[in-house]
């Protein structure tokens, strides 16, 4: 009998079938990166919804302990503690932030949400003054202060203001007419060491006695000119409303006054003498 022969098989890859197979993944993960953005971007605006409602259950609190006064929005001259209990001097018991987080148990975490959490986790590495004061000024919503609570930085809402303008800002509430379209919160950014923070403790209107926001939203515009404002959920913002819910508005439905006064009668309303 003759002998049977072998033959090897050769089981590598050739230099064709490697390119091949590389390119069909770089296509896959093509394919996947946005898909995984959109998810990735989706469970952040679901979280920040959830922080929002929780912001605005202890904003309720807060009305139950004060006779329905509002949560002050920038207002001088009412007391503010820190979370070992030291009383805070101005600036920072001006800003919402620590007014509000004793009926939040102190729980930055969810003033700081997504992102803005590794921001709270480096304040806290500094002394207790140092994260008072930090933690104040970039909570991931920031309150929308000339007609919610009262502004004393731009228009304080004194009984001058009030004979001027009429009831421009609510300050209890029973004053509210519109809660569910009323925003107190919208998703703000500011600027922090020459980056954007995705946070501030103000968001400003876009309309008061003129025209005060850019004409058009972009990225790329110094936080003031669209009033602080942040619609990073595809171009919306979280904002939460005075009946208690929060959704997402988007850029053009954040510059409608109906949503930031209650005098407001139309999107492009302004502040006129009586």
């Amino acid at each position: 009998m003759g002998s049977i022969k072998y033959q090897r098989s050769n089981t590598g890859f050739t230099l064709i079938e490697l390119l091949v197979v590389t390119a069909v993944l770089a296509i896959l993960v093509g394919l996947l990166l946005p898909a995984l953005g959109k998810a990735k971007s989706k469970a952040y605006c679901i979280n920040e919804i959830n922080a929002a409602k929780q912001m605005m259950l202890a904003h309720r609190m807060y009305a139950d302990d004060y006779e329905s006064r509002l949560l002050p929005g920038y207002r001088y001259n009412h007391h503010a503690s820190n979370r070992v209990g030291k009383s805070i001097d101005h600036p920072i018991n001006a800003r919402y932030p620590w007014r509000l987080a004793p009926y939040l148990a102190h729980n930055f975490e969810i003033l700081y949400a997504n992102k803005n959490l590794a921001l709270l986790h480096s304040f806290s590495r500094g002394n207790e003054d140092e994260y008072t004061y930090a933690a104040s000024v970039f909570p991931s919503m920031g309150i929308n202060s000339v007609f919610v609570g009262g502004d004393d930085m731009v228009l304080s809402p004194n009984r001058n203001a009030f004979q001027k303008f009429g009831r421009f800002c609510v300050l209890k509430e029973a004053e509210v007419k519109r809660p569910s379209q009323l925003f107190a919160f919208s998703s703000a950014r500011s600027v922090f060491e020459d980056k954007i923070a995705e946070g501030f403790y103000r968001v400003e209107p876009p309309y008061l006695t003129k025209r005060l926001w850019s004409k058009h939203w972009s990225a790329d515009l110094d936080p003031q000119e669209f009033g602080f404002v942040h619609p990073r959920f595809g171009n919306k913002a979280v904002s939460a409303m005075l009946d208690g819910h929060a959704e997402v508005l988007s850029v053009t439905e954040m510059q409608d006054m109906r949503h930031w006064s209650t005098l407001a009668d139309k999107p492009d309303w302004i502040l006129k003498e009586q």
